[in-house]
């Protein structure tokens, strides 16, 4: 195993990085706040269909690249820099359940919309949450009732997956997003970059996936782990790009504050950590597409190893920045609510560190 990029690897990231820079810069997302759009629909058609940041785990099969793990991680990473707005996260969980679950009918039906940015899926579930649906068959077929939050781009989804508890135990359904009896609350989240929503369901027609949805779930938790870790290593080296360059010309007592040991210091924890961070990203991510077994322990190390200094990062950007760091105008109050809300996402970091030992059988 090597923690070096690949040549495509490079090459994606590359491509990614341009893209944000000319067609997605953070002012873009100073456009959505407020405006009602949790993202930006052109923006998000260019990532689907012409860099095809939606198929990359999605087999060929089915109309994606089957470009594995290590390459999503790689572009998300480029997107959590720019903080760019865009449903990619939920469907790629969307993806990795159907690729998990098997079901052949649901892949045909549902991968290649999903690999194509045409269709927005998402998984209605948090790990560290109870079950909070309950299936139940009548002639007519199957219906679901409960409610779940939050729910990643729940207002925005074609389909949700939604576990549920049945007469046949633990389970994974298919509901359409226009469903009868299924609403979605928006929900207002401290993170801009994020969409999430308040799903109720209320004798909802679902449609029961066949496949081990336990399994399919533990998956699903894994790949969240890694995605949301690739997210915030790379929103992180963000924050430590922007901060460095402001102690270069900002001046204080005659000189430049990077001068000053106290920012220094700071500057020297904030990349060490980003140091820490990136090398258990790219581990987790090359055991995803290498040694499946160990991607769970790996990929809950990275979250443990990212979410809490990427937090500590954005804090000291907003300080170290001084005055201007706490403006409206300025974007580090951005990367700040950005970390706040993914430490907490899918689970947080003692969560992660619970699974961890879990996964390791302490």
């Amino acid at each position: 195993m090597t923690l070096i990029l690949t040549q495509d690897e490079e090459s994606l990231r590359d491509s990614v990085r341009r893209f944000v820079a000319d067609r997605s810069p953070l002012t873009k997302l100073r456009d959505l706040i407020g405006s009602g759009q949790p993202y930006d629909a052109d923006v998000w058609k260019q990532l689907s269909a012409q860099l095809g940041l939606a198929g990359l785990i999605v087999d060929e099969e089915h109309g994606g690249a089957a470009a594995g793990l290590s390459a999503l991680s790689v572009a998300l990473y480029e997107l959590g820099a720019g903080l760019v707005a865009s449903p990619l996260l939920a469907s790629t969980l969307a993806a990795a359940a159907l690729g998990s679950l098997g079901d052949q009918a649901a892949s045909g039906a549902l991968l290649p919309g999903l690999a194509s940015g045409e269709l927005i899926g998402t998984v209605a579930w948090q790990p560290a949450v109870t079950v909070a649906a309950t299936a139940s068959t009548a002639a007519g077929g199957c219906t679901l009732a409960g409610q779940l939050s939050p729910v990643l781009n729940g207002a925005q989804a074609h389909f949700l997956l939604v576990p549920a508890n049945g007469p046949d135990g633990l389970g994974l359904y298919q509901v359409a997003g226009d469903a009868h009896g299924l609403t979605s609350e928006p929900l207002t989240a401290v993170d801009h970059a994020r969409s999430l929503a308040t799903v109720r369901l209320d004798g909802t027609p679902a449609v029961r996936l066949t496949g081990d949805a336990a399994a399919a779930l533990a998956h699903v938790a894994d790949v969240a782990n890694l995605a949301l870790a690739a997210e915030q290593c790379g929103a992180m080296a963000a924050c430590i790009a922007m901060t460095s360059e402001y102690a270069k010309i900002r001046v204080a007592f005659g000189q430049p504050i990077g001068a000053f040991q106290a920012v220094k210091h700071k500057l020297a924890d904030m990349q060490t950590g980003w140091e820490l961070a990136y090398a258990a990203l790219r581990a987790a991510a090359r055991s995803g597409d290498e040694t499946p077994g160990q991607f769970s322990a790996a990929a809950s190390v990275a979250r443990v190893m990212v979410s809490e200094p990427y937090f500590e990062a954005a804090a000291d950007t907003i300080q170290l920045h001084g005055g201007i760091g706490f403006t409206w105008e300025h974007d580090a109050h951005l990367y700040y609510k950005n970390a706040l809300s993914g430490k907490v996402l899918f689970g947080g970091p003692q969560d992660q560190l619970d699974r961890l030992a879990a996964t390791l059988g302490m």
